[in-house]
């Protein structure tokens, strides 16, 4: 559910709306040496899309209302690097060149370059721009085995220290796993809400990671609200529910500062 998106992330350069293309081409030649290590290589969100979510605490709002993009930067100028328009669209590979003392990224097909996208320009060690779009550096868990699939909201939404009505501590790791909740090891937060049955924020809280249990859930100020989740509109067609809302509150969460 999470995640078809995130494959898209090892191939694909999203469809975010930089500035006015330039045609331009590289030669195979000159395209190789500009080889070089990335100093600002890593995960970069939407500086707004990161705004909205500390705002709203709704990665749904947040998506509806968002055509802003995720960039991954490798460790090396040629290596294919990926963005993703709105956690869900994917777009031609595209790399990052050093050409002269100016970062550039650049669509590329087979040894060419061949459209300029825009400059990149670093304003922090934690925050750059490409074009007129500002993006800041984050670190979300990982897993070696799952590249494809970095936590995203798991690291800027959800992990911390909670409390339970009877004081009882819920620990919300950023690596996607969750202790003090009853029989609950794993959790998993959805970002993609383009499709059926997705008009509620939802979250995953399972005993194993393999098998999914989609909880929604909502914030209001600190407090952390799980339900049941109810089908409005059954899609007797595909055998899919094509319309959720909130059913039974399951848990409340008071976030600890």
């Amino acid at each position: 559910m999470k995640y078809l998106l995130f494959v898209m992330f090892v191939l694909f350069l999203g469809g975010c709306t930089f500035n006015e293309k330039q045609d331009t081409t590289i030669s195979s030649t000159d395209f190789k040496k500009l080889d070089t290590t990335l100093s600002f290589a890593g995960y970069w969100l939407s500086e707004s899309y990161l705004k909205d979510i500390q705002q709203h605490k709704s990665p749904q709002k947040s998506q509806e209302g968002s055509e802003d993009c995720m960039v991954i930067i490798p460790e090396r100028t040629l290596q294919p690097t990926s963005v993703i328009w709105n956690f869900h669209e994917g777009s031609p590979e595209m790399r990052v060149v050093k050409n002269g003392n100016q970062y550039q990224l650049y669509e590329s097909i087979d040894d060419s370059l061949t459209q300029l996208y825009n400059n990149i320009t670093i304003l922090s060690p934690t925050k750059i721009s490409i074009g007129e779009k500002g993006f800041v550096k984050i670190t979300p868990h990982v897993n070696p085995h799952e590249a494809g699939n970095p936590l995203i909201l798991e690291e800027i939404l959800f992990k911390g220290t909670y409390s339970l009505p009877d004081g009882q501590k819920v620990i919300f790791k950023n690596n996607g796993q969750v202790s003090g909740l009853e029989d609950v090891q794993f959790y998993e937060a959805a970002i993609d809400y383009i499709g059926p049955g997705m008009q509620v924020d939802q979250l995953s809280l399972s005993a194993t990671k393999d098998k999914k249990n989609w909880m929604g859930f909502k914030f209001q100020g600190d407090t952390l609200l799980v339900f049941n989740l109810k089908c409005v509109e059954y899609d007797k067609a595909n055998e899919t529910c094509g319309w959720v809302d909130f059913g039974e509150l399951k848990y409340t969460l008071v976030k600890q500062k």
